[in-house]
């Protein structure tokens, strides 16, 4: 093993070892995302698609005004028939509230939408 008698060296072995763990996560990160591990535990292939479920980017579904707020509804795609929708409440063109949300998960995109809307209603009665 080598020998570090400097500061400088063994400031340059912590950035090679940070950089080594970043690649590593990053890597395990994109395989997560693009369907290589199973439930099971083994690799897949990462250039095929995954047939059960293919996650779309999230859209603001609807944008709502409310007792003065504007609320905008987020919906996210968890998995095969897993919705859930986000808000941001704004006021006065400031966010009031950001990413607030029903704790439920929905079989619908408009289910996760109607349930966060009807969420950000209460919170705007209740903090408005």
């Amino acid at each position: 093993m080598a020998h570090c008698d400097s500061r400088a060296c063994w400031f340059g072995t912590g950035l090679l070892l940070g950089a080594a763990a970043a690649a590593l996560c990053a890597m395990l990160v994109r395989a997560e995302r693009h369907g290589a591990m199973s439930v099971g535990g083994t690799a897949g292939r990462l250039d095929e698609p995954s047939a059960e479920f293919d996650p779309q980017p999230e859209v603001a579904t609807d944008v709502v005004e409310y007792r003065g707020f504007v609320i905008h509804v987020f919906c996210h795609a968890l998995g095969a028939g897993r919705y859930k929708a986000k808000c941001d409440i704004w006021e006065s063109g400031a966010v009031a509230l950001e990413g607030g949300s029903p704790p439920a998960i929905y079989a619908t995109p408009s289910e996760a939408r109607v349930a966060a809307v009807a969420w950000a209603r209460h919170w705007v009665q209740n903090n408005g």
